[in-house]
């Protein structure tokens, strides 16, 4: 009967596949000035849930992605190859059964360094104190994780909110924690709210303990933060947000890491059917070129690795 159910559930792959190609939901666009749309990956039913339909990182020469279903305690952990977009490992359920029994339902956007994979855990109940767990390259739980607990910063925390979304004490991330960024050369790891984020907050990369907060400069507070990476001295942020041109441009965002300046990196527009749900990002240097890879999910059966160059 299992083998059945496999062979069955393969036919559906490669029909709803043929689907997305053919109805449209999936070839977003083919770049813009700022950025070169070298590869797309696709992936669907089953494989979606392997293929970055939250977050996406890199060493270098592995994507590891990760995917969750909330409210049913269902979460994936994967690694792929870069250049093929090939599943090579999977770590189905990874959330571990001792934070599941806690109500730990949802892993957003992933970070790497040093060899270790720093994974933002959501709890069904948004007050509660967020994790970051940690897992090897092997996708397997090393046994570390900290609570992203910290103390409030004068009066002006939360201010952007309204009064009744506002964090109690210690509890910055009263919505969730959607992403985290690992900054292996500077010892940091960084987080935000989803919604109303006006800063950044930053944790030493070996203790996870909170060090302070990095005020976002220049913008107002920002919503629907999916995903974050490092590269250089900047922050790069994903943000699932209409434009001033609608609701079929996504943002990238970067913040400085000295300053808190943020500024619009670039926008991408979207021509699917459907609107569209941008979630991790990871940015990297290969062959003396900056790449960046965003994983995009159409809302119906598939998700997407987008990989542009960075034209300089």
């Amino acid at each position: 009967m299992v083998a059945i159910l496999k062979q069955v559930l393969a036919i559906l792959n490669v029909i709803f596949y043929i689907f997305t190609f053919v109805i449209g939901f999936g070839e977003v666009h083919t770049g813009t000035e700022e950025l070169e749309l070298v590869s797309t990956q696709k992936y669907v039913l089953e494989d979606a849930l392997s293929g970055g339909s939250q977050g996406v990182t890199t060493d270098g020469e592995y994507y590891y992605t990760s995917a969750s279903i909330a409210n049913m305690y269902f979460s994936v952990l994967s690694k792929l190859d870069m250049q093929t977009g090939e599943i090579l490992k999977k770590n189905v359920n990874a959330i571990p059964q001792e934070f599941r029994a806690l109500h730990y339902d949802h892993i957003g956007d992933i970070g790497y360094a040093d060899g270790k994979l720093y994974c933002s855990l959501e709890n069904l109940d948004d007050n509660a104190d967020h994790l970051v767990v940690v897992f090897d390259t092997d996708l397997n739980y090393t046994g570390q994780y900290a609570y992203m607990r910290g103390y409030v910063i004068g009066e002006e925390q939360g201010a952007s909110l309204p009064e009744n979304e506002r964090p109690e004490e210690g509890q910055f991330l009263c919505d969730g924690i959607p992403w985290c960024a690992a900054d292996e050369a500077n010892g940091r790891l960084y987080c935000s709210r989803y919604k109303g984020a006006d800063r950044i907050y930053v944790y030493d990369l070996e203790t996870l303990t909170h060090l302070y907060d990095l005020p976002l400069v220049g913008t107002e507070p920002l919503d629907r933060l999916q995903g974050g990476d490092v590269f250089g001295n900047y922050l790069y942020l994903n943000v699932d947000h209409a434009d001033a041109e609608g609701a079929k441009n996504k943002i990238v965002g970067r913040v400085d890491l000295e300053t808190g300046e943020y500024e619009q990196a670039f926008v991408r527009p979207i021509f699917g059917y459907t609107e569209w749900e941008s979630e991790g990002l990871t940015v990297f240097e290969k062959d003396g070129e900056t790449y960046i890879t965003i994983g995009d999910y159409d809302r119906t059966v598939a998700c997407y690795l987008h990989t542009y160059r960075i034209v300089k």
